[in-house]
């Protein structure tokens, strides 16, 4: 049973019982230590920070933290929130339970914990976190126009981070986030307008790897290259598409890493190379390079061939399994009626068949229940007991 929390200690205290649900909170819970606040209930509270700043309930409406064998929530009466400021050194106020915690984020951002207090005091947006918040991406939107003129304009802020705590900008630039994210026309970091054209990036795979030899004969190395595979799931423009060539190979080699990491892991003799790497509209096969490939012991595939015998592949089963339910509610048609079928194989024949087909299966059926029995065969050779009462 989890330790009991402080709200519960003080309403067992004032002579509540288990079964009894006090107002403003939730049923009586062992895992949470008792009872705990509604919603509403913690959204009308103030809580105070140690240095003074104000915080509505909703801050703490997403959890709770626990740390150093305390649960930091409101029936505690010290929940915690992210420090604002983000301050380069712990803030003394803090809890001294608190002093060595500390979050690190990107950006070279630390996100340090500040335990809160219940008060009495109104809430204002002046004096309030949310101010103080609002103060730092003021500032960062001020930084962010000196740190653009540094570069002479040639930074994304969809592709930059800023430091809180440093405060300071850090730019990148990755042209796979703008061709799968972005929707701009005119590209900053590029310093041009894209291109209206789309089109994707092709690259082909080398792979290499050792089949071992049985008896007198020797390991052999085989060799053989997929090409045009896809990058991008949709088409991009062919600006982008160029820049991810120029800048974006190692997205290339992460993204063959992780789709054959186990084939790598258990095959220790296989190789992968990422090779031609290249961006157009359409992928077009060189097959003179294909024949030279091949005279030279290369087996060559294409991934669309691969990919369109695949689909091939894929619809046949369809269509066989489909084949397979109509025959099957057929046959059940003609076993039992119409009126007597079930009524989930009237769903599965009225999606499968037609009211013609239907019909004509209801026809046959009634035809064969009012058709004379066949006649019996004439047997030539009387039986092995016919023969004995024969005897007798």
């Amino acid at each position: 049973m989890k330790e009991v929390n402080e709200l519960t200690r003080w309403l067992l205290a004032e002579g509540w019982q288990p079964e009894d649900t006090p107002p403003g909170t939730r049923p009586y819970q062992d895992y949470d230590g008792g009872w705990t606040y509604t919603g509403e209930a913690i959204r009308s509270m103030v809580w105070e920070t140690p240095c003074g700043l104000l915080a509505d309930g909703r801050h703490f409406l997403n959890g709770y933290m626990s740390y150093q064998g305390i649960d930091w929530r409101p029936e505690n009466g010290n929940p915690v929130l992210c420090c604002p400021v983000f301050p380069s050194a712990p803030c003394p106020l803090r809890d001294p339970l608190l002093h060595t915690q500390g979050l690190s984020c990107h950006s070279g951002d630390v996100a340090y914990q500040c335990a809160c207090h219940q008060t009495g005091r109104p809430y204002t947006y002046e004096g309030s976190v949310d101010e103080t918040h609002d103060h730092v991406w003021r500032e960062a939107d001020k930084l962010w126009e000196v740190f653009k003129a540094q570069h002479k304009g040639r930074v994304c802020r969809q592709q930059s981070h800023y430091g809180r705590t440093t405060k300071t900008w850090r730019a990148y630039y990755d042209p796979m986030d703008c061709a799968n994210f972005g929707c701009c026309s005119y590209c900053d970091v590029l310093a041009k307008e894209l291109d209206t054209r789309k089109g994707n990036v092709f690259y082909d795979l080398r792979k290499s790897w050792t089949v071992k030899g049985e008896g007198l004969f020797p390991d052999q190395r085989k060799t053989m290259v997929e090409k045009g595979h896809k990058l991008l799931d949709r088409t991009a423009s062919l600006t982008l598409c160029e820049a991810i060539v120029k800048y974006g190979r190692h997205r290339v080699e992460e993204r063959v890493r992780s789709e054959f990491h186990h084939d790598l892991f258990f095959n220790k003799s296989l190789e992968i190379e990422v090779i031609n790497l290249r961006a157009a509209r359409v992928d077009k096969r060189d097959i003179l390079q294909d024949l030279q490939d091949v005279t030279n012991g290369i087996e060559v595939i294409h991934a669309a061939d691969s990919l369109k015998a695949a689909k091939a592949q894929k619809q046949a089963r369809r269509e066989a399994a489909k084949a397979r339910r109509i025959r099957k509610a057929e046959a059940m048609i003609l076993a039992h009626g119409w009126d007597a079928l079930e009524d989930t194989w009237k769903r599965r024949a009225e999606k499968l068949l037609d009211e013609d087909r239907i019909d004509e299966l209801l026809r046959q059926r009634q035809i064969s229940k009012e058709a004379p029995p066949a006649e019996t065969q004439i047997c030539l050779y009387a039986s092995a007991s016919d023969r004995t009462l024969d005897a007798a």
